[in-house]
């Protein structure tokens, strides 16, 4: 009992010494996070609930929607990397997140009528819907219920259903939460533990030990986008919360689409995308045997494959 009291003694010690040599750096840190997202967006009050909405860059117009722990700020990553230059993106925070609000009667099929209303508001008609993860639902919904105004649907290692056989297991998803709840759990994860928060985000150690330098600065990029963690967390328990309440409907979507996959993605299991090409008349699945969630170490391929795609349906 001694030996544990002194072991606990000591834990509790360097925990309270790494905490006060941090905390300054984390400080900082925050406080750029939260300035760069009060700046960066615009909030829009409709039927469906007030969204949040960044718009940037001119071009053929792209909704990009992000997955869970995003907000509008992990879309528009979300865009560059798959689509480049020459595009303008709508990327909004999805029910929950950040700014967005959790309407009294939210829904996969009200947030899809939501995106219409934002694209009423800026005067647009028809978009390439861009969708990662979590953000796959309402990106498929929006195409089912609004063929008009998307001419295609691309969905990277996206969600398509409730739970799937071989998606994260509880145990691991209760840590993702517990840490998604403090910004300085994530921050210290991001800065320290970045192969381990990673793996917990569904990239396989084996597939973060093959990344080049400039796919490690990538990862850290897109974790660092994700800074102050705690605004986006009510958004990812709501997504759960809607899934289970509402199926996506396909009966009606006809829009081309395009599904890029991992098989060993360790978070939206495969079965999402067979899924999906099976629901979707349309589709097209691109496989590939390693990359984990979100195509990390693949981007190059997934940029080529997007803009080919797109290229040839003008």
């Amino acid at each position: 009992m001694k030996v544990f009291l002194v072991v606990a003694g000591i834990m509790v010690c360097i925990i309270i010494v790494i905490f006060v040599l941090t905390y300054t750096e984390y400080s900082r840190a925050m406080g750029k996070a939260r300035d760069r997202l009060l700046t960066g967006s615009e909030i829009l009050k409709t039927s469906h609930g007030d969204v949040e909405y960044a718009v940037q860059g001119e071009g053929p117009a792209a909704l990009l929607l992000h997955g869970a722990g995003g907000g509008y700020d992990q879309g528009l990553w979300l865009g560059k990397v798959c689509l480049g230059d020459g595009y303008q993106f709508i990327s909004v925070s999805r029910y929950g997140y950040l700014r967005s609000s959790i309407p009294e009667h939210a829904s996969i099929k009200n947030q899809a009528a939501l995106y219409s209303a934002l694209l009423n508001h800026l005067k647009i008609r028809k978009v390439i819907v861009i969708a990662g993860s979590a953000g796959g639902p309402s990106a498929t919904q929006f195409a089912n219920d609004y063929p008009d105004r998307c001419s295609a649907l691309v969905l990277v290692s996206a969600v398509s259903r409730s739970r799937a056989p071989g998606d994260k297991e509880e145990f691991y998803v209760h840590i993702i939460h517990f840490i998604q709840q403090s910004d300085y759990v994530y921050w210290v994860f991001t800065k320290v533990l970045q192969p381990t928060i990673l793996e917990l985000m569904g990239i396989p150690s084996k597939v973060y030990e093959s990344f080049t330098p400039q796919q490690k600065e990538l990862a850290q990029e897109m974790l660092n986008i994700m800074h102050p963690m705690s605004p986006r967390y009510k958004g990812t328990i709501n997504d759960g919360r809607m899934l289970e309440l509402d199926s996506v409907s396909t009966g009606n979507l006809s829009v081309p689409t395009l599904i890029m996959h991992a098989r060993d993605d360790a978070l939206v299991s495969y079965e999402h995308a067979k899924h999906a090409e099976a629901k979707i008349k349309q589709s097209k699945l691109i496989s590939f045997d390693k990359g984990g969630h979100g195509l990390l170490s693949l981007m190059k391929e997934v940029r080529e494959y997007v803009l080919e795609f797109i290229s040839g349906l003008e």
